[in-house]
């Protein structure tokens, strides 16, 4: 199966590169970090990504390669992506020159005919990677009646990434350089190969419908090769009469658990959103009865959020009240509230011990059409010794000096001192 996705993906990139052959435009950027060791100023590594795009008519096939020393020449991809009449393609492989492995491929194919889309996600993973070696595919259909949509996705050993799902994300070992994709290939091959036996799981998505005061009424259920997974209900744009106050909510149900999680989000005006974040305890359930009757016990406030935004400058302020099972993560995922083990099985980064960050974003418009933007995020965390609890910040900077070319240097603070330091350039044409 890996030899015959790969072969059809090169056969691919082949037909369609025919474009580096017919002088056609071709774009591109360069973007590179350097980190120095603190309180040294000495080299500590380099991060280069250097990525170029052809074009030959609807059809871009592009190609990165990424280096990082130490550690040498990571990763080498290529991909393409383009229509064709009313089919949408998209191609990509992934390799690991330092070590001289395939790890991983994908193609999409998409098409559209009568209000009617059709998708086709396949994917195989290496065995150099953990999980693999894998492979898999999954269909999408999605089609619409006046405001309502319908999405089904039904998975054949792949999930797709969405809203509720994740792709899947690579993680160079030795240096924790990722990249990430939207077809995760789940089903194990095996020696002699096994390719899995039918469908693995199915995900249906109503949204669109409007009731009274509810602008958007969505409803997704998940079932797996092992069960119900959750269902999740979402009513957005909630008007309660006041001009000044909307909120959405969102409560999903993950019976496996026997778990609700509720997030409704109040927009106070145009500028200001506050979410609280709740979780629906229950006792256990009565097995005694069937189906199993699960009652309610309570409602548990197990965080907050606000944010306001004006004038492009944003301000964020997230508070945890349950460090033990939940974390802020990262601002390479969102700065969110999450549940600690769901992060860890979507692969996601969180602070640990965080139980509030302050976040302040500022975006405004550079010299000669380029775009400057900085970001300061400070987290206060249990048992440090700062004031209130300080104990970390991270800042962030990009000066545009050109429509092409960027500054940026980022910056790590910690109770103990100068954490991280770092400058980079980035150039695009």
């Amino acid at each position: 199966m890996i030899k015959r996705v790969v072969a059809l993906t090169v056969l691919e990139m082949a037909l369609f590169g025919l474009s580096l052959f017919a002088g056609s435009p071709f774009s591109g950027s360069w973007t590179s970090e350097v980190e120095l060791q603190p309180g040294t100023n000495a080299f500590k590594s380099l991060d280069s990504l250097f990525k170029v795009n052809y074009s030959f008519g609807s059809l871009v096939s592009a190609s990165d390669s990424e280096v990082f020393l130490p550690g040498g020449f990571i990763w080498q991809g290529f991909g393409v992506t383009g229509k064709l009449g009313p089919l949408s393609v998209q191609a990509d492989l992934l390799f690991g020159p330092s070590t001289n492995d395939f790890v991983y491929a994908q193609e999409i194919f998409s098409l559209s005919l009568v209000g009617v889309d059709l998708g086709v996600y396949w994917a195989t993973l290496s065995g150099v990677v953990r999980g693999g070696p894998a492979d898999g595919f999954a269909l999408r259909v999605a089609g619409s009646a006046g405001s309502v949509k319908a999405v089904s996705v039904t998975e054949f050993g792949a999930r797709i990434q969405d809203e509720d799902v994740d792709g899947i994300t690579i993680v160079h070992a030795a240096t924790g350089r990722r990249r990430s994709y939207l077809t995760n290939p789940l089903v194990r091959i095996e020696t002699p190969p096994v390719y899995g036996d039918g469908r693995t799981g199915e995900k249906i998505t109503v949204s669109g419908f409007a009731s009274g005061c509810v602008e958007n009424i969505a409803t997704t259920v998940y079932l797996t090769e092992a069960g119900f997974d959750f269902f999740k209900i979402t009513l957005a744009g909630i008007e309660l009469g006041l001009s000044w106050l909307e909120f959405d909510l969102t409560a999903t149900f993950e019976l496996q658990t026997k778990s609700v999680a509720m997030t409704p989000t109040f927009h106070l005006g145009t500028t200001t959103c506050l979410v609280p974040y709740l979780e629906v305890l229950t006792d256990a359930p009565d097995h005694t009865l069937y189906p199993p009757f699960t009652s309610f016990t309570g409602i548990s406030l197990y965080g907050i959020g606000l944010e306001y935004s004006w004038g492009g400058v944003t301000v964020k302020d997230l508070t945890v009240f349950d460090t033990g099972r939940y974390a802020i993560t990262t601002p390479e995922y969102g700065s969110v509230i999450e549940e600690i083990a769901e992060a860890l099985e979507r692969g996601h980064d969180v602070t640990a011990d965080t139980w509030e960050l302050f976040s302040v974003e500022v975006s405004v418009d550079g010299c000669c059409g380029g775009a400057s933007r900085l970001l300061v995020n400070t987290y206060f965390q249990k048992g440090a010794g700062g004031a209130f609890g300080w104990g970390m910040t991270y800042a962030e900077a990009t000066a545009g000096i050109s429509s092409g070319i960027s500054l940026t240097a980022n910056v790590e603070v910690k109770t103990t001192g100068l954490d991280h330091f770092g400058l980079g350039v980035e150039a695009a044409w």
